[in-house]
Parts: C-alpha cells; sequence; structure tokens
C-alpha cells in the first residue's frame, strides 16, 4: 500500500487526527474570511487524497439548472474521466446525484453491467473502486464528490464518515458562496434603486423649475413619457436631469394627452392669464 493508504488507514492515531483535524479548521476559517469557492473544492480534493486510501478524487457541481459540471479534480485525468461520465450518462456520481444517496463500488469488475461505459474506461485508469458521495442542502442535491480507489479494499466505516465530512465541507463552502453573492446582487439592486430614485428626484426638480409645474405633476410627466416610450422610468429620468430631453418638451407632448393640466398662470391657449 502506498503512502496515501498508510496515512488513510491510519487516521485512528494520534498523530494522523490532528492533521485532520488542523485541516478542517483551516478549511472552516475560508468559509468565514472570504474565499474562492474553486480554490477551497480544490483543497478538498487534496484533502480527500491526504487523509484516505484513495488515488483520485473529484467535484462536481449542479449548475442550477439540473446539469452537472466538472468543478475540482486531483488529476487531469480524473477530470476527463468525469467529463467521460457526463457525457455516456453513466457513472456512480449521476446515481448519486440523481438518488440523494452515497454509492459505493469497492469492485469495479462487478459493476460492468450497471455501468458498461464508465466501468471500463475507470479499469483502463487503473481505478478498481468508486465512491460518490451527494453533496446535499436542505434535501436537495447540489453537487458530488467523487473518490476513486485503485485497489479492491475500499474504504473502512471510519474513512467513509471522513469522506462524508469532506463533502459536507464542500456543500458549506457551496452553501457560504451562494449566500455571499446573493448578499452582493442584492445590496447592488438595492443601491441601483437608491441611486435611480435620486436620479428621479432630480429630474422632477428640473421639469417643476423649467416648465412652472408642482412636483407631483412633474413626476406624472415622467411617468407617462416612460410609458409611451416603453423606457424605464430611470432612464428618461436620467435624460431630464443631464439635459437630453426638455421638460417643456415633456409637458407638450404628454400633459394635454393625460390631462395634467397647465403650467399654473396659464390658459388653455397656453397664454398667460
Amino acid at each position: 500500500m502506498d503512502d496515501r493508504g498508510r496515512k488513510g488507514v491510519a487516521m485512528s492515531e494520534g498523530d494522523g487526527t490532528r492533521e485532520f483535524y488542523a485541516r478542517l479548521v483551516t478549511l472552516a476559517d475560508t468559509l468565514v474570511t472570504g474565499f474562492d469557492v474553486v480554490d477551497l473544492a480544490d483543497e478538498l480534493v487534496s484533502g480527500c487524497l491526504e487523509f484516505l486510501p484513495v488515488t483520485s478524487a473529484g467535484i462536481m457541481l449542479d449548475d442550477q439548472r439540473g446539469n452537472l459540471r466538472v468543478l475540482a479534480s486531483s488529476s487531469e485525468e480524473t477530470r476527463l474521466l468525469e467529463l467521460f461520465e457526463l457525457q455516456n450518462n453513466e457513472g456512480p456520481c449521476l446515481e448519486a446525484f440523481s438518488t440523494g444517496t452515497m454509492i459505493g463500488e469497492v469492485d469495479l469488475e462487478t459493476a460492468v453491467l450497471r455501468w458498461p461505459s464508465f466501468t471500463n474506461e475507470a479499469m483502463f485508469q487503473g481505478i478498481r473502486g468508486a465512491y460518490a458521495f451527494p453533496m446535499q442542502l436542505r434535501g436537495r442535491t447540489i453537487g458530488v464528490l467523487n473518490l476513486f480507489c485503485g485497489s479492491r479494499e475500499g474504504l473502512d466505516a471510519e474513512q467513509l464518515r471522513i469522506a462524508q465530512v469532506m463533502s459536507t465541507m464542500a456543500t458549506l463552502g457551496i452553501l457560504n458562496h451562494w449566500t455571499v453573492r446573493r448578499q452582493e446582487l442584492l445590496a447592488e439592486q438595492l443601491q441601483t434603486a437608491l441611486n435611480s430614485r435620486i436620479v428621479i428626484e432630480q429630474a422632477k426638480g428640473v421639469i417643476a423649475e423649467r416648465a412652472s409645474v408642482d412636483m407631483s405633476t412633474a413626476f406624472q410627466l415622467l411617468r407617462s413619457s416612460a410609458r409611451e416610450s416603453r423606457r424605464a422610468l430611470s432612464d428618461v429620468a436620467a435624460d431630464v436631469a443631464h439635459g437630453r430631453l426638455a421638460p417643456t418638451t415633456l409637458l407638450a407632448e404628454t400633459g394635454p394627452a393625460h390631462g395634467l393640466g397647465h403650467a399654473p398662470g396659464q390658459s388653455d391657449a397656453g397664454t398667460p392669464t
């Protein structure tokens, strides 16, 4: 057995356990200090190779349309195998994703009928066993952690728990990333709304002053123009505020047609009273 295998088996010993917990602390720290989700996935894949008797590992992620995409791989060969699995629509990863349960095959030779294309390709690469751990969030599977073994010994109960912990760390990382992105998007949307409100208030002031109407009428003019031109209210307001659209033009084009009346002090003919 190689160094990876010995380290994976020795996880119950003090030194290995301390190293594993130290790695978890490092990974957990990245969840609260800001991180690149791809970099985190790569760290988790490397951790699997360090603490488990596996020859390769990878992570696939749901693209939010129900399709899996390769997020991280321990080697180019592993990435190609995962792509091969997706292209042929068969293999432990896809099965774990669709069922939401862990899939484990200690001896791939017994799975030839189950996954014929994947099994042949994996065994050609020297892989003898495969595991797929669904990454689940509130009952929804958002991705899968793949582990590939070079022997038929497979993972024992403790090693399976370690793999599950790594899968959970990946899930938490993705969740944190999505939460941050949603908050950033919400902040951007709120700031855009506030900026639009400022521009609209500026435009109302310009219209009220130059067309001699009150602020309520100025807003009605803006809104009527936006609706007639099928443009965003904030875009019309920006044109007014920056001098690209004259307030008197708005009054002439939309005022009478919408019953907005005339500027104070003017008759129907538009002459001072």
